[in-house]
């Protein structure tokens, strides 16, 4: 593991890996051969704002189908990845930072039988050999990223490495977080420590970025009132289900999970973090 890949578990949200198996345990989805509905795992493995809507969006602004290839920066257990192979029936290369979440993803992709539709790749979009990445420079139709840029400071190398492995004409299409307006001492130091994000952008900085990168028909869609008001849901719900909650997973995990939504909702009601999605063409 790389010690980004390390650092990055300070974010608690990234631990206690087990807890997707005892999830799917807990409704008897773990064992057996018969294959899970990846849209039924979504509700368990994907770790974005909002479900399956930004998926579902992404098919239809990127447009894809049978013959399309897509790359997902960040992909986590694969949820996202599953959903968007499963809805278009398009190629998704899914890349992955964190060994221990990358082998949780490839095992929940043999037990939705998608394997013929996305592969697994573990490492950093800044460090791979991008020429062994997918079909190489230049091959994807699509990349996608949920809540995972803001893990990058270096918003430019990740930008223009992003529009190498795009085709001409090709779209990305990620939700990220942005800064509003000037952090707290208190809650640079939250972003640092909870959620791993350093130097977050403003929304100028990232259509300059973008521009700089070889991106134009830039769409920048701000996302902070319904993720505060997501997020604050979240915890609420979480928080009134310990009990069962702590059944399946253990008190510990309870806690590292409620550590984490709760520093999220200080972040967001504080206003100054925001959210983003941004759609753009590479030229």
């Amino acid at each position: 593991m790389t010690e980004d890949a390390d650092n990055i578990k300070t974010m608690k949200l990234y631990t206690n890996v087990d807890r997707i198996k005892n999830e799917l345990a807990s409704r008897d989805m773990f064992k057996g051969e018969i294959a899970i509905d990846p849209i039924a795992l979504s509700e368990i493995d994907s770790m974005h704002y909002l479900g399956n809507i930004a998926i579902e969006d992404a098919v239809v602004e990127m447009k894809l189908d049978s013959s399309s290839t897509v790359l997902d920066i960040g992909s986590g257990f694969g949820g996202p990845a599953r959903v968007l192979s499963s809805l278009s029936k398009c190629t998704t290369t899914a890349l992955e930072l964190q060994t221990d979440i990358h082998q949780m993803a490839e095992y929940l992709t043999k037990r939705c039988n998608l394997e013929n539709h996305l592969k697994h790749e573990l490492g950093d979009i800044l460090t791979f050999n991008l020429d062994e990445l997918g079909g190489g420079l230049s091959s994807f139709d699509g990349i996608v990223s949920f809540l995972v840029f803001l893990h990058i400071p270096d918003k430019k190398s990740l930008l223009e490495n992003c529009a190498k492995m795009l085709k001409s004409g090709g779209t990305i299409f990620f939700e990220d977080f942005y800064c509003r307006s000037q952090f707290s001492e208190a809650e640079v130091n939250s972003l640092a420590e909870d959620v791993y994000a350093n130097d977050l952008p403003t929304r100028e900085e990232y259509i300059s970025h973008l521009e700089t990168s070889g991106f134009h028909n830039i769409q920048v869609i701000d996302k902070s009132s319904e993720w505060t008001a997501y997020v604050s849901e979240r915890l609420e719900k979480f928080t009134a289900n310990r009990y069962k909650f702590e059944e399946v997973h253990g008190e510990p995990t309870y806690l590292s999970l409620l550590h984490f939504y709760n520093a999220i909702v200080k972040l967001f009601t504080g206003q100054s973090l925001g959210g983003v999605r941004v759609v753009a063409e590479k030229l």
